[in-house]
């Protein structure tokens, strides 16, 4: 409804462009053109491999302008529509993976309130809409006592994150293949925590790993 109501206030009026603050003029988009631009001149896919999964690949480096303000608008300044326009534009970007479902990784549930959305649940929610692979987002879970995560540099100074997640032990998931969303990838151990927890105890098959950004040495 939101975004039906935003496509039909942008016939009549100029809306901000979600990073830069320009007008974008009668259009629904998120962004100006300025702004995707910018990120398709940014963009350098980068393949993912850590210990407990498959070859993945990440799209945007962060150490550039362009995607700091981008990210920036998706984590910080509630666009929540940004973030499902970025997992198309992502999609489209990178070659479809092998597998059943995608795995958004979740957020503690103080991050999720203040938020409002689950930034990766809705990045996953944009490449379902071009790749037609299902979103299971209740397949993985955030224990509340880990404290939520506040920077890639928070990230990559804390030594433990093994133990976060828990993963569902439903035979459902038993063999599937799954691609693990994330807006960021800064050490892997996030994702990697998480893929043992899906490997170990929802038996799946099979985790590929899939960022919309990559840290890079500046953007740290």
């Amino acid at each position: 409804m939101y975004q039906l109501m935003q496509r039909r206030l942008s016939g009549l009026v100029s809306l901000p462009c979600g990073a830069c603050g320009a007008l974008v003029r009668h259009s629904a988009e998120p962004l100006c053109a300025a702004c995707w631009g910018g990120l398709y001149l940014a963009a350098d896919p980068k393949p993912i491999k850590l210990s407990f999964t498959a070859a993945g690949c990440s799209w945007l480096p962060y150490g550039t302008p362009e995607v700091k303000r981008v990210m920036g608008a998706l984590k910080f300044r509630g666009h929540h529509s940004l973030a499902v326009q970025l997992g198309i534009a992502m999609s489209k970007a990178l070659p479809r993976p092998e597998v059943d479902v995608l795995v958004p990784i979740p957020l503690s549930p103080v991050r999720q309130y203040l938020r409002g959305y689950n930034q990766a649940e809705r990045i996953a929610h944009g490449l379902h809409l071009e790749w037609g692979i299902p979103v299971a987002p209740g397949l993985l879970d955030r224990r509340a006592w880990f404290a939520a995560k506040q920077s890639a540099r928070a990230e990559a100074d804390r030594p433990k994150i093994y133990g976060a997640y828990r993963a569902d032990p439903d035979p459902r998931w038993g063999g599937i293949r799954i691609g693990l969303v994330d807006d960021t990838l800064t050490t892997g151990s996030t994702l990697n925590a998480a893929a043992e927890e899906c490997l170990k105890k929802a038996k799946v098959a099979e985790v590929t790993p899939l960022t919309l950004a990559y840290a890079t040495r500046r953007g740290l």
